[in-house]
């Protein structure tokens, strides 16, 4: 479906805050997957507020969520062997799931295995496989009872806890050369990416508002205050600032 069309009746449109939970993603982390992924995700179909609250078919964003790496979301490395069990680095055997091995036989967190045999924070102790199925039922459970949303949320810890518990997780291995190395290489993925969606999305609105791009918009506007000029363009006063101080090309 274009931009502008009309959806089904029987279409759920969902922002991108509201897909997040559906599709498994973390809050605030789809935005940046889309920006990564532009060809695998549907375009928005409408919007709330004009030129802002862009809504996706949830349909539509379902399938894109299943269809990538057969069905898994996650970026993280596979972690199973292509057998697709992961091997204990403890005890040499092997399993589809380490965690529940790890705290009955070994008596240790997933934190302090993978501290102690210098692996990631992120790296995943569960196989392929696994992971795909239990990241497909809850996809399932949610959408069939979307109730559920809101009893996870209530369950779920303050942010200002999940997040030291993240920094914390993260500390022991931030300075792994395996880490660095990913974390750099997806650094000069990223920001050109956003870089490119914020041009985009400014592009987008100069054009709802009647003009032929963001620079357009700009040079029209210039007799106005800058506040006056954010509200006829529908950005920000200090984006037109922004764009003012700029050089011509």
């Amino acid at each position: 479906m274009q931009p502008g069309q009309t959806p089904p009746a029987s279409s759920r449109l969902v922002t991108r805050r509201e897909a997040e939970p559906l599709l498994g993603y973390a809050s605030g982390s789809l935005k940046v997957v889309m920006q990564q992924q532009r060809g695998r995700w549907p375009e928005p179909v409408a919007c709330r507020v004009r030129g802002r609250a862009l809504l996706w078919n949830l349909e539509e964003l379902l399938a894109a969520g299943r269809g990538q790496q057969g069905g898994l979301r996650s970026r993280r490395p596979g972690g199973a062997d292509p057998d697709g069990l992961v091997t204990c680095l403890i005890c040499g055997r092997r399993f589809r799931s380490l965690g529940p091995h790890l705290a009955r036989i070994h008596h240790v967190t997933a934190a302090e295995y993978r501290a102690e045999h210098q692996l990631p924070a992120s790296a995943t102790l569960m196989a392929t496989d696994t992971r795909l199925g239990l990241s497909t039922a809850r996809i399932d459970a949610i959408t069939e009872q979307p109730e559920l949303i809101e009893r996870m949320r209530a369950a779920n810890l303050p942010a200002s806890e999940l997040s030291r518990r993240s920094t914390e997780a993260r500390s022991g291995t931030d300075s792994l050369p395996v880490v660095r190395a990913s974390r750099r290489a997806g650094a000069l993925r990223t920001l050109p990416a956003a870089q490119q969606a914020r041009r985009d999305a400014l592009e987008a609105v100069a054009r709802a508002a009647g003009f032929a791009s963001m620079a357009d918009a700009i040079e029209n506007t210039r007799d106005l205050p800058s506040r006056a000029a954010a509200e006829r363009i529908g950005v920000g006063a200090s984006t037109v600032k922004r764009w003012r101080q700029r050089k011509p090309a």
